[in-house]
């Protein structure tokens, strides 16, 4: 209909359209037979005030209101009605009553009678006359083709009746007259009568094996997978080469996602039988749905050269095509077989992929309720059409063809993982939380997640939800267990996980790498799959500490589709700033242009710069009138090859630099009293210039890496190079007496340091599905650092030189060349319940991130205390488990060392304090990870002991609540031997709660407890223990045109208790379009 309302009817059935839906409504009557309908929820209203179902189907003995989707209406042969609903509700009535019917319900109704109920069990067996099963005897007959041309001849003419007649009688003795009979009732869907005649032969796997391979399919369609199984498997020990045995298991085992078993037994056939090409068609199949496109191609093209007819194999190649996004290809080979087959549901799911991904929703989704109608359990057209739906605006029927999905692949992650994504694109956080957990259990079972678009922040991942609802610990579970190198939502999920910059950049840069497109998701809602569009937004931003800053963002993004998939964002960041406690002053930009495109299906290109500029002014009582000036710039290029999905290799190269200059006033008694003393003049003033200042950090990268998949093992290798060049000088002038006349006393400070970095390390993962992870990590790691110091002061009389002059030099190396292993062993003690006992030794190479694996069996490297060339090591043993389905907790025991590479001179710019500029370019968001130290600890060797718990509760659909504490002894060795580590308390707890309210609206609370501990490595600044307090909130409009986010935090039991006094507070107003 009009309105995408479908009906199909049985044979022998008579059904009159009274009305169509081009007008208020559609009206139709049954006059006899059967007929199956999905038909849109949605209600029309006639007069402004009573909603009237679009669709009514009359009978003789009743009348039926139409509210559902999903139902069935037979005409019995003594004149009653009977109704069967699947899904949604439908009300039947007649003059002596009415009764509303829900899903998994039937109800009957005759003349002179009111409707009545009827309790059915499996009431959706009784529709399984809605089918594509096609009777096909010449797969079955063999050398018994002469001895049943007769009834064959009329199966081929479609004389099914006579057919039925002729071998009903004689299936009861004949097994090849049970398979031919059995076939035809599968097709008529009488399945029960087929499996009834079929299990006298198959004598538990014993009888004639083409009776067993039959009935093996029979048991599938009518949900008995289990024991299609157990009958297959008795089979197999007294058959164990049939080729029809090998043939049933092969398509057995992709039905229950088995894909390795699947391909075992089709590789038997194939190597038993190269001209069977039913098993190369299997055999193509299981790599489509895996995208393997290249392996899809060369299979099924094999089956194609056997059997041109075999028309399965030519829609599962257009299906290959069409998931690789080549849509040109995909369209030629479609209008040939549609031409042919019309009807021929698997490519018309092609077509309406291939619609999905040039932006046609309405006319894909056409492609796909076209495919259900004519096969109801096809669980590919309906994971699409609900895509297809959601994109429409069509919310309820997405979740319902999900949920449909889901029954009919119950061990597909997929549609729950979709549907997870769905509730989460509402803010039903509740819900999403429910459906990630439905597709956690059943990750073993997953295909391929390269359809589901993922935008930059990897929204698409299962700990999406659980994340945003504040449940940090069990969101990086759920990641961890499902995570997949080659799929790019995993690393950019976990890189908003990561506090640390190093670690944060290697997931980014991976991520982007794999997934190149992800810059042109949609801003608004999700697409689910990728497709064409254009997005902009505008931030108006306001945040407050000690500084206040105003600042204005805007972006736009965007995908184009042809003549190859390109994705492109760009960013422009305004702000300016002020001190609350001085005259201080800043104003910057920050420019972000982002470029991806897949040129082909198994080639990603990838292009990243940034460009920020902050200029100001520090007026403070050391600096009273410095103008100040921060550049940084940054270029990063990259490709991705994918031989196989489980088969890729990653490479970037990379470059940035980093400015700071200034100058102006200085007021520093500190550095005057070392320069009496140096120069014995207790005249110098302490009153001068601060002739210039300049830092500058220089870093060149370039790093590849391989991964690839056998069975149960995952090898990962690669090369990295990088070189980091930091220098910082600094010429600060004071007046001086020398007799009667001033003479300026000049102090000039530098230092120069190069850290150069070669690395090449051979991961392997192991694992043991429902047992154990095995991860043992080794890396040849070259590091030399050399730093030279350089300090002179003196007194200018003129400009040939100083007088009086003093000097030092110093050139410190530090050199490695060493094999850093690590180790990681993950058992899992019961479902979702897994113990952790992880090693690792590291060497930070010099830059900005890598793209080695930056974690061992999920546990990620601590970026937050090692420098670049330090070394880090540390024995960790850490329990993640769920209690119930409500309930997650965390508990750890931790022992990390760090040894950073430090001269024994400070840096001269070092005390200059740069982070309030930083933060112009660094945003706050509600979503935002964050970690448990307020800023990055600075010291050269130490060690951190800790222990560590964290549970997280999900209260109920709208509530959650977070608690987390730490324990931790953190004390400085070497030359600071006994000192606190800088920002690392001895205890840590921290209390959260976070609500999902109605109307668009995310609500947290926090309070933090922090014991004493000091900002700097001589514990010269302490920060006093107490509480910090926090508010956060965030709204959207039901368009996701409007955002509104807020964070009010840092606030202060006592003003001492914090690395801020002030309380910290962010406003953030976002319009998309």
């Amino acid at each position: 209909m009009a309105d995408r309302t479908q009906i199909r009817l049985n044979q022998n059935s008579q059904l009159q359209i009274k009305s169509s839906a081009d007008a208020a409504a559609t009206a139709v009557r049954l006059n006899s037979g059967r007929a199956w309908s999905q038909a849109r929820p949605q209600t029309a209203s006639t007069d402004g005030n009573a909603p009237k179902p679009k669709l009514t189907m009359e009978t003789a003995s009743a009348t039926m209101s139409i509210r559902g989707t999903d139902w069935e209406v037979e005409i019995l042969p003594n004149g009653q009605t009977q109704l069967i609903v699947l899904s949604g509700t439908v009300e039947m009535a007649n003059d002596l009553g009415a009764i509303s019917v829900g899903k998994g319900e039937a109800a009957v109704a005759e003349v002179g009678k009111a409707p009545t109920k009827l309790l059915l069990v499996r009431p959706q067996n009784r529709v399984q006359w809605v089918s594509s099963w096609k009777p096909d005897p010449q797969r079955w007959l063999g050398t018994d083709a002469a001895r049943w041309a007769a009834p064959v001849r009329g199966i081929l003419a479609g004389d099914y009746s006579e057919a039925v007649t002729t071998l009903t009688p004689l299936s009861n003795q004949d097994p090849m007259a049970a398979i031919l009979l059995a076939d035809l009732l599968l097709h008529q869907g009488e399945v029960q009568r087929a499996i009834d005649a079929l299990s006298r032969h198959a004598d538990a796997g014993k009888g004639d094996p083409r009776v067993t391979a039959l009935l093996a399919a029979a048991l599938a369609r009518n949900d008995q997978t289990d024991t299609a199984q157990t009958l297959l498997s008795s089979a197999s020990t007294h058959f164990p080469q049939h080729e029809g045995l090998l043939l049933a298991q092969g398509e057995l085992a992709i039905v229950q996602g088995q894909a390795n078993q699947a391909r075992q037994a089709l590789s038997k056939v194939v190597g038993a039988q190269p001209k069977q090409a039913q098993a190369w068609l299997g055999l193509g199949l299981i790599e489509s749905e895996r995208e393997n496109t290249r392996a899809a191609r060369q299979l099924l093209g094999q089956a194609l050269r056997l059997d041109p007819t075999l028309s399965r194999a030519s829609a599962e190649l257009a299906a290959a095509e069409a998931f690789a996004g080549n849509t040109a290809a995909a369209h030629q080979l479609l209008d040939e077989l549609l031409a042919r087959e019309p009807a021929n549901y698997v490519a018309l799911t092609a077509r309406g992929i291939s619609q999905l991904h040039v932006g046609q929703a309405s006319e894909a989704l056409n492609s796909f309720m076209k495919a259900g109608l004519i096969e109801p359990r096809y669980a590919r057209a309906w994971v699409y059409s609900g895509i297809a739906f959601y994109q429409l605006g069509e919310r309820q029927r997405a979740i319902e063809a999900f949920e449909r999905a889901a029954q009919l692949d119950p061990r597909d992650p997929a549609p729950h993982l979709i549907e997870s994504v769905v509730h989460e694109d509402a803010l039903q956080l509740g819900n999403a939380v429910q459906s990630a957990r439905r597709a956690q259990a059943n990750i073993p079972y997953l295909k391929s997640l390269n359809q589901l678009a993922s935008d930059q922040k990897g929204s698409a991942n299962l700990g999406t939800s659980l994340a945003n609802f504040g449940m940090e610990e069990w969101a990086g579970y759920y990641a961890g267990l499902a995570y997949s190198p080659y799929w790019g939502g995993s690393h950019l999920f976990l890189a908003d996980r990561q506090t640390g910059e190093f670690n944060k950049n290697s997931e980014l840069f991976k991520g982007f790498l794999t997934e190149p497109t992800a810059f042109g998701a949609s801003n608004r809602h999700s697409t689910l799959v990728s497709k064409p569009g254009h997005y902009g937004r505008v931030d108006a931003y306001l945040e407050s500490d000690d500084w206040r800053q105003i600042g204005l963002i805007g972006a736009v993004n965007g995908l184009t589709a042809s003549p190859a998939p390109l994705a492109y964002f760009a960013s422009a960041d305004l702000a300016g700033a002020s001190a609350l406690q001085d005259g201080s002053r800043a104003q910057g930009r920050n420019l972000i242009i982002g470029l991806g495109s897949k040129p082909r299906y198994d080639l990603g290109l990838f292009g990243f710069a940034t460009d920020a500029d902050i200029r100001g002014t520090v007026r403070t009582p050391s600096l009273p009138n410095d103008p100040i000036r921060l550049t940084d710039k940054r270029v990063d290029l990259g490709t991705n090859f994918k031989y196989t999905p489980d088969n890729q290799v990653w490479l970037k190269a990379g470059s940035g630099r980093q400015r700071v200059l200034m100058s102006g006033e200085l007021v520093s008694e500190e550095t005057v009293q070392v320069l009496r003393t140096l120069h014995q003049s207790p005249s110098i003033l302490a009153t001068g210039l601060l002739e210039s200042l300049e830092s500058a950090i220089k870093t060149k990268d370039i790093q590849f890496r391989h991964a690839f998949s056998t069975d149960d093992t995952l090898w990962t290798w690669g090369l990295e190079q990088a070189r980091l060049d930091r220098t910082g000088s600094l010429v600060e002038a004071f007046p001086g007496l020398s007799g009667n006349r001033v003479i300026p006393v000049v102090f000039g400070a530098a230092q120069e340091s190069a850290a150069k970095s070669t690395d090449g390390y051979v991961s392997v993962k192991y694992r043991r599905a429902g047992a154990f992870d095995l991860q043992i990590d080794l890396a040849s790691q070259r590091s030399k650092t050399t730093i030279v110091d350089q300090r002179v002061s003196g007194f200018a009389f003129d400009s040939s030189g100083l007088a009086d002059q003093r000097s030092s030099d110093a050139t410190t190396v530090f050199h490695y060349t060493e094999l850093n292993p690590r180790f990681g062993l993950q058992w899992q003690l019961a479902p979702l319940q897994t113990l952790r006992l992880v090693s690792q030794r590291w060497r930070r190479p010099g830059s900005a991130g890598s793209l080695s694996p930056i974690d061992t069996v999920g546990i990620a490297l601590n970026d937050r205390l090692v420098s670049a060339g330090g070394l880090y090591q540390r024995t960790r043993v850490q329990f993640d488990g769920e209690l119930g389905s409500s309930s997650f907790v965390q508990v750890f025991a931790d022992h990390e060392r760090v040894d950073n590479p430090r001269s024994a001179f400070p840096s001269p710019v070092a005390g200059f304090e740069l982070s309030q500029l930083e933060n112009l370019r660094n945003r706050t968001e509600v979503f935002t990870a964050r970690s448990d130290l307020e800023e990055t600890p600075d010291f050269a060797l130490g060690r951190v002991d800790s222990l560590g718990l964290a549970l997280n509760h999900l209260i109920g659909r709208n509530q959650t609540i977070a608690m987390r504490y730490l324990a931790r002894n953190a004390r400085q060795q070497g030359a600071g031997k006994g000192l606190k580590i800088p920002y690392i308390p001895r205890h840590y707890a921290q209390f959260t709660s976070q609500w999902a309210l109605a109307g668009g609206w995310l609500l947290g609370t926090s309070a933090t407890f922090r014991t004493g501990r000091f900002r700097d490595d001589t514990n010269q600044e302490p920060i006093s223990a107490g509480w910090a307090f926090g508010l956060t909130g965030y709204w959207e409009d039901a368009s996701k045109h409007h955002g509104l986010q807020a964070i009010l935090d840092n606030l202060l039991t006592r003003k001492q208790a914090g690395n801020q006094p002030d309380p910290h507070l962010v406003v953030r107003y976002s319009y998309r379009f």
